[in-house]
């Protein structure tokens, strides 16, 4: 019995997929430096560890993306247009160590739903898909620090945290509708 090689996937995938896949590859890029610019400034060595890694991982998920663009028939494009900004833009920049890994969190939830969400999809290109599934794996590990390190702070400032966890929870969904509506694509839930 003679098998079948695998078909390839198909080449190409829209403009506006192809926008979307850039959004991410930037805002991958944009939250490792960020990541990596706070690592610089802590004192603790394990908190600087978890933040190297973290953002070690950002930017590599950034190439990720890029590959998976170029897979595509496409290629990264400079761009200042990333999630951060978006955050930015409702919320302001993050002033405090704490402040950065409460939004770090609210949007991590975020990015992980809105991945499995197009992991599902079966719309989504089978070459997405893929770089989906290793992204679900990581975020699932930045989910799990920054979510112990913050129930850390909530024994000494729990009315502080949870008023900034629901002030960012508010900002996420104003953000996630931004976005979904200048890039073209549906929030997670």
């Amino acid at each position: 019995m003679t098998t079948r090689p695998a078909r390839p996937d198909p080449p190409h995938v829209s403009a506006t997929e192809m926008a979307i896949l850039n959004f991410y590859r930037a805002s991958e890029l944009r939250g490792g430096l960020v990541l990596a610019t706070v690592a610089e400034r802590v004192r603790d060595p394990e908190l600087f560890l978890a933040l190297t890694r973290h953002g070690a991982e950002e930017v590599e998920h950034a190439g990720l993306w890029a590959e998976t663009m170029r897979d595509l028939g496409g290629r990264p494009w400079p761009s200042r247009a990333t999630a951060q900004a978006c955050y930015a833009e409702v919320v302001g920049r993050p002033s405090s160590l704490l402040h950065v890994l409460a939004l770090t969190q609210v949007f991590e939830r975020s990015v992980y739903a809105h991945f499995v969400e197009r992991h599902r999809d079966p719309a989504t290109h089978p070459r997405i898909r893929r770089t989906l599934e290793r992204m679900i794996e990581d975020e699932k590990g930045h989910l799990s620090w920054v979510r112990r390190w913050l129930d850390d702070q909530a024994r000494a400032r729990p009315d502080v945290l949870a008023d900034l966890m629901r002030r960012y929870a508010a900002a996420d969904r104003v953000v996630w509708d931004r976005m979904s509506r200048d890039l073209g694509y549906g929030r997670a839930a």
